[in-house]
């Protein structure tokens, strides 16, 4: 990001998420401000030549005092077109930031690999979205073109003043640096405070989400009112935006102590002046006007200055989000030549590269046949799942989906081949019938409804209706419904493949009826792989993949070979049977 250091107005970025008519207008805002700047500096300078030929009653660089206020009204109404154009250029120079940022951020987010959302923190994506991007907004509207104007009016209020006595000039160039100098460590020091108040605001953000989505649970634990993790994040954020606002209380205050030093000399300077005689008093006088014009100025500079600063770090995680890397595309995707076949040959991944999930995973998942992945918590099945589709890549080895390896299809071709259920399912706030449409939109009325019959969502229908919305995330509906609704999409896809992550888990015996025969329907049109936990699934499996703690396998085969041999599998049956005959009784 070293971009900041060289573009403190952070121009480059703004101008890579606009149009070519919105660089355009944005061009036309920055020469507005200059103008505009120009103006207001030449201005102020014309003071002074006017106040000289109203106290000395004779011409000053051969202009009468009413030339000079002829003068000032004519850079009055030309200050006000600028003026106008910079109001009107930039508010749609930022118009068009917003609507081509936000087409952006969709666009890209919608081709960044799946693994990526894995990661992603939900409420500071919401919070830069939303708040972090109106902010960038009003910034762009607002305290560019004072920053901008601001700089241009001291530049030439200084030439101008060198111009008339250098004695005065030289006065106003030695003291303004040390402003400018103040600005650039002050600046830095609320850099850092910004950024870590940002991240607090990120992590107050998620647990304010995660509190309102689980209100069940906590209300069942009795922890509405304490939820520690909220508690906590709150304190933290406090602490670090009440260290800023001191920061920041800190940084105006020298700014403005600054400022006042500057003008206490500056006038001290017009006052020797006028002791000597080099100024007449309402030379004096118009002079110490300039002056006090000339601190606000800085003080403005310095204002809008710190403002482009506060925005700097949203406009960093903005950029993030944006160059996050995304799969290319391969310019000749490979054609499918088997329909429906899953090969992993010696796959080697890990989330961080030097800790693998899986090691030398290798096995076919033929055409039409059930395969089951069967090992501890943290053996990598879920991860075999993601790599089918692609969330990530495999450090070594390869993954083929069709008999082509995924890293040479389009996203769209791997897709149309793959169906998902996985454990946390999400529904859309749209009706039932819109959620199950997901699967194929092109299907019809009929087909919806078979699928939703096979799938049993069919009963969900008749309870509630096909047009009843199921709320965000699906809550209206129980996770065991929410299930059979996923079902029913993969079976309104008819995808060559289905991935089932953990379906029957932890559903109720009516839900695990229904998505166990789904599972079986499933399997007589698609290849289907499923990580499962119950054995009536397991068993049914035309191929078992048993992997161990490490993400190795150490078995494989059919239920009837496995259950024969000493090994994991034997155990996870015998567990399993010995779990099926526990009973609840009153002590």
């Amino acid at each position: 990001m070293a971009t900041h250091g060289i573009d403190p107005l952070q121009l480059g970025i703004l101008r890579r998420q606009m149009s070519d008519s919105g660089i355009h207008q944005l061009n036309k805002h920055l020469s507005a401000n200059v103008a505009n700047g120009a103006l207001e500096g030449i201005s102020l300078l014309a003071l002074l030549p006017a106040a000289s030929t109203l106290a000395t009653g004779s011409d000053t660089l051969g202009i009468s005092f009413t030339g000079w206020l002829i003068i000032l009204a004519v850079l009055a109404a030309i200050t006000f077109y600028f003026r106008y154009t910079q109001a009107v250029t930039g508010f749609t120079a930022t118009t068009d930031y917003m609507r081509h940022t936000h087409h952006a951020l969709g666009d890209h987010l919608a081709t960044l690999p799946l693994g990526w959302f894995s990661t992603l923190s939900t409420g500071g994506l919401s919070r830069l979205v939303s708040t972090s991007f109106v902010l960038i907004c009003q910034i762009l509207a607002h305290m560019l073109q004072m920053v901008i104007s601001q700089a241009v009016s001291v530049f030439v209020i200084l030439i101008g003043c060198w111009l008339w006595d250098w004695r005065i000039g030289l006065t106003m160039t030695v003291a303004t640096p040390f402003i400018f100098i103040s600005l650039a460590g002050l600046r830095a020091v609320k850099i850092r405070s910004d950024e870590r108040v940002s991240a607090t605001d990120a992590v107050l953000a998620d647990r304010l989400v995660e509190f309102a989505v689980c209100q069940p649970e906590l209300r069942a634990a009795g922890l509405t009112d304490d939820f520690t993790p909220l508690v906590e994040a709150g304190e933290r954020n406090d602490s670090e935006r009440l260290r800023d606002f001191f920061i920041s209380a800190v940084v105006l205050g020298i700014n403005g102590l600054l400022i006042q030093l500057v003008s206490v000399a500056l006038i001290t300077t017009a006052a020797i002046l006028a002791t000597n005689g080099a100024l007449g008093p309402i030379e004096t006088i118009a002079f110490i006007g300039m002056v006090l014009r000339f601190t606000q100025n800085l003080q403005a500079l310095g204002e809008g200055y710190a403002g482009i600063s506060v925005v700097r770090t949203p406009m960093k995680e903005m950029r993030q989000i944006l160059d996050a890397p995304v799969y290319e595309a391969p310019e000749n995707p490979a054609g499918v030549t088997a329909p429906g076949e899953v090969v992993l040959d010696d796959v080697t991944f890990g989330y961080q590269p030097e800790s693998p999930v899986l090691e030398g995973v290798s096995f076919t998942a033929g055409p039409g046949t059930l395969t089951a992945l069967v090992g501890p918590s943290g053996s990598g099945k879920t991860t075999i799942a993601r790599l089918i589709c692609r969330f990530y890549d495999a450090d070594s080895g390869s993954v083929r989906v069709g008999g082509a390896d995924v890293r040479d299809q389009s996203t769209e071709q791997l897709m149309e081949q793959v169906s998902m259920v996985f454990q946390d399912v999400y529904l859309f706030d749209d009706t039932l019938e819109a959620n199950v449409r997901i699967g194929r939109p092109d299907a019809t009325d009929e087909e919806v409804r078979d699928a939703a019959r096979l799938a049993g969502v069919d009963d969900i229908a008749e309870r509630l209706g096909w047009d009843t919305r199921v709320g965000e995330g699906g809550r209206s509906l129980s996770g065991g419904e929410r299930q059979r609704v996923s079902v029913a999409r993969a079976l309104l896809k008819k995808a060559p493949i289905v991935l089932l992550d953990e379906a029957t888990a932890a559903l109720d015996a009516e839900n695990e009826a229904n998505i166990v025969a789904s599972v079986a329907e499933l399997a007589r049109h698609s290849t289907v792989i499923a990580i499962a936990h119950k054995l009536d699934t397991v068993r049914a499996a035309d191929q078992i993949i048993v992997l161990d703690e490490d993400g190795r396998i150490v078995q494989k085969g059919t239920h009837d070979e496995l259950i024969t041999e000493q090994g994991p599998y034997r155990r996870f049956c015998e567990r399993r049977e010995a779990a099926a005959g526990w009973r609840l009784t009153q002590s």
